[in-house]
């Protein structure tokens, strides 16, 4: 009789456990302006034990009827950067390129893409390091309208490839998939952010919304293909000349205090005249700052643990690598959260 009941405390112990998950590390690198990661980033990303890097390093616009690739980043890589370490270049495409082109266009684009991305690496990113890209990946918020051609394309991307083929991924394609579908790639990076309006929501913080992330994870189902998931670490401003929106500035408010006077909440006033980026602001405009706290990060960590949404092997990344928004948050609790997935 005592053997039963162990065994049947085992089973149900068992049952009731959640499958552990194998976590690779991950951290993506968007900006267009920085020449160079340095020793400095090198550190960074030794101290949050990063493993896959993700860098943009063009951008597909539609110009004149013609689908172009545009260099969007002069960065490189130094040697210590890449070592242990996966290099999975990006191309963000913009969703009208879907909409606007013919299949032989997209034919052509694939190739373009696939060429421009191994000599870009290899004589720009990383000259001299003969880096092997086993992965590429697309970015682009595409629609209903848009799908055939951008699932059309992603296809002949893998064939020119040869290799993995991943795309990002918006929480409202993966909550609606039989809507939206399932695009044809080997994986995705569910992106968890920038969920609202910003400016149909002016008291939230519109780059990571718990109650919002919610109403997308609330249903346990098996997406098709594997996923992996992205969190934010980075802020940015919202400009106003009074209530009308100017623009969006990113990073970091500290270099603007002096001028500012903190109003509720997220909201600021400006008490001077000045230029922040490119946008002039007068005093008494305002300036709504929204950034990722610790708490939300936590937060975000428990409902994606809690949905199930990922499945065995599995990559966790932050976007973005900048070492003014880095140092909001300590290595210890960034790392802390990564842990967490795989526990």
């Amino acid at each position: 009789m005592r053997i039963l009941v162990l065994f049947s405390f085992l089973l149900i112990v068992t049952a009731c456990s959640e499958p552990s998950v194998n976590i690779e590390r991950g951290i993506y690198f968007w900006e267009n302006d920085t020449p160079r990661l340095s020793s400095g980033n090198s550190d960074a990303l030794d101290s949050l034990n990063i493993e896959k890097l993700y860098i943009k390093i063009f951008e597909v616009d539609r110009v004149s009827e013609k689908n172009k690739p545009i260099a969007k980043s002069s960065l490189r890589l130094e040697s210590t950067i890449l070592q242990n370490r996966k290099l999975i270049p990006c191309i963000f495409i913009l969703n009208k390129v879907f909409i606007e082109s013919s299949k032989s266009e997209l034919d052509e684009l694939a190739k373009d893409v696939v060429y421009l991305t191994s000599k870009y690496v290899n004589e720009k990113l990383a000259p001299g390091a003969n880096v092997q890209c086993s992965e590429i990946q697309i970015d682009c918020d595409w629609s209903v309208k848009s799908q055939g051609n951008y699932f059309y394309f992603l296809r002949q991307i893998k064939k020119a490839w040869k290799k993995n083929v991943s795309c990002t991924l918006r929480l409202y394609p993966y909550k609606f998939h039989e809507k939206m579908g399932v695009p044809p790639c080997d994986r995705a990076m569910l992106m968890c952010y920038n969920l609202l309006n910003p400016i149909k929501n002016p008291r939230k913080n519109t780059i990571l919304d718990i109650d919002e992330m919610s109403k997308y994870l609330d249903t346990k189902f098996d997406y098709p293909i594997p996923l992996d998931i992205a969190l934010p670490v980075y802020s940015w401003l919202q400009c106003y000349d009074r209530e009308r929106f100017k623009g969006v500035v990113h990073g970091p408010i500290e270099e603007y205090a002096p001028l500012l006077s903190h109003e509720k909440g997220l909201w600021y006033s400006m008490q001077a005249d000045t230029v922040i980026s490119d946008l002039y602001m007068r005093k008494g405009d305002r300036i709504k700052l929204e950034r990722v706290s610790n708490k939300e990060l936590s937060d975000a960590i428990d409902l994606i643990k809690s949905s199930g949404v990922l499945k065995n092997d599995a990559v966790f990344s932050y976007f973005h690598l900048s070492s003014q928004e880095l140092k909001f948050y300590s290595y210890e609790k960034l790392n802390s959260y990564s842990s967490r997935l795989s526990n």
